[in-house]
């Protein structure tokens, strides 16, 4: 798979130049606005080159085949030839962080398919949710929220019968919270080696940094460390420095295993020892940590609209994690996709939660029951029909207190008094002379 850059004075003509290029089963990655012009992102299936179908692999081996290190260190690097210098850990770095974000493409593709396939499955569902005057409020709200296809059928599923909201609300909310975990340990009692993981922007350093305040008003300044491990972000350091300055906490810095387990070795004196981490590689850096490391707990930071091929690599691949801390909740509460992951891993257990950037606001344990609330919230219900069928006169039918035509133009209307006293003449009497 290739991505490709069209550009057009508009959508419609960016699109017309799409089909014209690739065809009209090129998948529009995404389309936006640049300057004066429209800009369309397109994947496209790289196509085989028939002339090497029929060609045996053994002729397609190189004559004389060279390592791939060695290929590399005879190719000049461009810092080499412009500066004299280079930096191979942020080449190495950025090599992989593209590789992850192709990765990440390719896995929100697959996953893409899976939900299709599982729509086609469920088509006796979807046919029954195609009668919207058959479900409650809260069902049809559910229906109209952008919802995994698994939790929704399992949502609504259980709200069968239960058309008061307030019972929807409280079942759904029993519902939910009955899958989830939450740790009972306090924040402000932090002790031992923690190491946090997570992906780039998700906060980590954020949390690290009230945590070690936090820790610092129990411990003391000088009983507390922060270690930068493999994070070869630009400013990364930078920012560690000024949070443990500002504490008056120590700071190391280790870019190897090496350098961790030096470190680590001379950090017996600290009461809490908290490790920061890059946002690539992290099953790399997991499995690091655990070698060299093994005392350490470790504890996800993800955002709250984390994307799923995200969340399903960080939960479902084998890593195996003694927390799960959401960032960003002040931000946004649309987390269905997060909380179907930690639906359907049980054990994990949620333990923190960090709103803004500050590092004066504490952490703060996160409480189960809140945190589902506030998602529900994002479920907009549809209006309720205050007006029953039966309360509604239908039309051509006269009611015994509504004016009929034929009293309108004569002004002729009978009384209730005239129907039950009177003779017929008293009647017609009283009608001529009115």
């Amino acid at each position: 798979m290739e991505l490709k850059r069209v550009i057009g004075k508009d959508n419609k003509q960016a699109m017309e130049e799409v089909v014209r290029l690739y065809g009209p089963e090129a998948l529009v990655v995404s389309s936006n606005k640049v300057q004066d012009k429209f800009e369309m992102i397109v994947a496209i299936d790289l196509k085989a080159d028939t002339l090497l179908l029929d060609v045996p692999d053994d002729a397609l081996e190189d004559e004389n085949p060279q390592p791939v290190r060695a290929k590399l260190r005879n190719m000049p690097a461009f810092n080499d030839v412009l500066h004299g210098s280079s930096s191979p850990q942020t080449t190495n770095r950025d090599s992989v962080r593209a590789d992850e974000i192709v990765d990440l493409f390719k896995s929100e593709i697959q996953i893409l398919k899976q939900e299709m396939q599982e729509t086609r499955k469920a088509s006796a569902w979807h046919m029954q949710m195609a009668q919207p005057k058959d479900l409650s409020l809260w069902q049809q709200g559910l229906v109209e929220h952008a919802i995994p296809n698994r939790l929704k059928t399992l949502l609504i599923d259980s709200l069968a019968g239960t058309q008061n909201p307030d019972q929807a609300e409280e079942q759904l909310h029993s519902v939910l919270k009955e899958g989830l975990t939450q740790a009972s340990e306090d924040p402000c009692e932090l002790e031992g080696l923690h190491a946090f993981l997570g992906p780039t922007g998700s906060g980590k350093t954020t949390l690290i940094g009230k945590l070690a305040r936090m820790a610092s008003d129990r411990w003391g300044a000088e009983r507390v460390a922060v270690i930068s491990f493999s994070d070869q972000k630009l400013g990364a350091w930078n920012q560690i420095q000024l949070m443990a300055s500002q504490w008056g906490i120590e700071c190391f810095r280790a870019t190897s295993t090496e350098m961790l387990q030096t470190i680590l070795s001379e950090a017996n004196s600290f009461n809490c020892v908290l490790i920061d981490t890059g946002g690539v590689a992290i099953s790399s850096t997991h499995k690091k940590i655990q070698e060299y490391a093994p005392e350490a707990l470790l504890h996800l930071v993800v955002g709250s609209e984390i994307s799923r091929s995200s969340v399903n690599r960080l939960l479902q691949d084998g890593m195996v994690w003694d927390s799960i801390n959401v960032s960003k909740l002040d931000e946004s509460t649309d987390s269905w996709v997060l909380l179907d992951a930690l639906l359907q891993s049980p054990d994990l257990q949620m333990w923190l939660h960090s709103n803004g950037g500050s590092f004066a606001d504490p952490a703060i344990s996160l409480e189960i029951g809140e945190f589902v609330s506030n998602i529900l919230q994002t479920i907009e219900l549809p209006e309720a029909d205050r007006i029953s069928n039966e309360s509604t006169p239908m039309e051509g039918r006269q009611t015994p207190n509504s004016v009929t035509t034929l009293d309108y133009l004569t002004d002729l209307r009978a009384h209730q008094s005239d129907r039950t006293g009177g003779s017929r003449s008293s009647i017609k009497e009283s009608a001529l002379n009115g």
